[in-house]
């Protein structure tokens, strides 16, 4: 695998020779907010990124941004956004664009945006490149090389964290064990991650996790992952991760969550929900593809680039927990095997009908409000995907799309008849609300 002059000098300065080595940290003091700018976004990309349907937080893109895709779905910033989040961004803007944004139906939902240069690359008559004139053309407020240079120390810096937690394996699923009501840490090969079908978390609810995965590339579909769990508070199964957790406890340990990679490429996300912030600042992260299903994340992508296909989203969960602070990284701690166990693995579970919930449907198909919830705009249309297990969850969430877990196999076939013909709908519908 070819390998790039940042991840080289990555994995130079980790140590990334498969001997394991007793490092730590250079300080295991805790720093609050120690994502810096990137933290405030839901997504922060280094270079070019290609979206659709949704981030309900803030984005950040230093090279060009193609958000739409012209007669088939559109892409809205900041539906969760609040005054005071809106405060803290560089120059105020929900969208931050260091190139040139191409633009099929770009709604800010809140906030402003400001771009280098912006593209229309709607269908005329048919469509808008973003609504309204809320995207300004002029330099980016964020120095996007600092902040890469800056997060890829931290990155390296907390490989060399020793792990105080323990990784097990049983079956087809992992098994992530922290006892420290502060801070876990934990240690796995991407190729190990990779060979499990569900992972499930147990620490202390308060506590901040951090997981760093070694290894040049992780793909999420090799085994067809099909759900990231939560130990159950009450003794009962575990819990699957989607948007609405049963319970306040489980959103906190979701926010104070960090997947580290700090030596990967490539990242490919499937069609489970992953919950938690992604930290790749040298990787490709593709939420996503043909075959896989979209796939969301309940909380922020901090990537090289990103790369998503209709459907996928991002929610507005930044990451709340406390990390070491890094000033020099050290060698990194290069994982062992995975411990064994007698627990068992999650079971797959059924992939339900959707069940649409706050601004949320099976896409290409209007959205039916609940009873706790308003109405919504029909959902954006995405492509005909098969995900090759079932979905642990299909509760719809956000604005654009179905969200949480993704959408079953049989709901995702159904909806390809109505894709054909709703494409484009979605962001007319969000600007005539906004106007009225």
């Amino acid at each position: 695998m070819r390998t790039t002059a940042a991840v080289a000098a990555v994995l130079a300065v980790t140590g990334a020779a498969l001997t394991w080595a007793p490092a730590a940290s250079a300080t295991t003091e805790c720093a609050s907010q120690p994502l810096g700018t990137a933290g405030l976004y839901a997504e922060f990309v280094e270079k070019d990124s290609v979206r659709h349907s949704d981030s309900e937080g803030a984005v950040a893109v230093g090279g060009d941004a193609t958000f739409g895709d012209p007669g088939r779905s559109g892409f809205s910033v900041g539906s969760r956004l609040s005054a005071a989040d809106l405060a803290k961004l560089p120059g105020g803007h929900s969208l931050v664009v260091g190139g040139t944004l191409y633009a099929n139906q770009v709604v800010l939902d809140k906030g402003t945006g400001i771009a280098g240069k912006v593209v229309d690359r709607s269908t005329p008559g048919q469509g808008f490149g973003v609504d309204g004139d809320e995207v300004a053309r002029g330099e980016t407020p964020i120095d996007f090389g600092k902040e890469f240079a800056h997060l890829r120390t931290l990155s390296a810096g907390w490989a060399a964290t020793q792990p105080n937690g323990t990784v097990s394996a049983a079956g087809d699923g992992l098994f992530l064990t922290g006892t420290d009501k502060r801070l876990n840490v934990f240690a796995v090969n991407a190729a190990d991650l990779e060979k499990v079908r569900a992972i499930t978390l147990d620490v202390p609810v308060g506590s901040s996790t951090l997981v760093n995965v070694l290894g040049t590339s992780y793909d999420m579909s090799a085994s067809a992952t099909y759900g990231v769990y939560y130990k159950n508070l009450d003794g009962g199964t575990p819990v699957v991760d989607d948007y609405a957790v049963p319970g306040d406890a489980y959103r906190q340990i979701r926010s104070r969550l960090l997947w580290n990679f700090p030596q990967a490429e490539s990242v490919k996300k499937n069609h489970t929900s992953w919950p938690g912030t992604i930290l790749a600042p040298n990787a490709e992260v593709e939420m996503g593809g043909k075959g896989v299903g979209p796939g969301h994340v309940n909380g922020s992508v901090i990537a090289g680039s990103l790369t998503t296909v209709p459907g996928a989203e991002t929610h507005r969960m930044n990451f709340t927990g406390c990390l070491p602070q890094v000033t020099v990284p050290g060698p990194v701690v290069t994982p062992g095997k995975p411990e064994p166990t007698d627990t068992p693995a999650p079971t797959p579970p059924a992939a339900p009908a959707p069940t649409p919930s706050q601004g949320g449907a099976t896409p290409g198909v209007p959205g039916t409000p609940s009873a706790s919830a308003p109405p919504s705009t029909p959902a954006t249309p995405g492509e005909a995907t098969t995900a090759p297990a079932p979905a642990p969850s299909a509760t719809p969430e956000g604005d654009l799309a179905t969200t949480g877990s993704a959408i079953g196999p049989g709901a995702i076939g159904a909806a390809v008849a109505a894709v054909a013909v709703g494409g484009g709908f979605l962001a007319f519908a969000k600007r005539r609300r906004r106007a009225s």
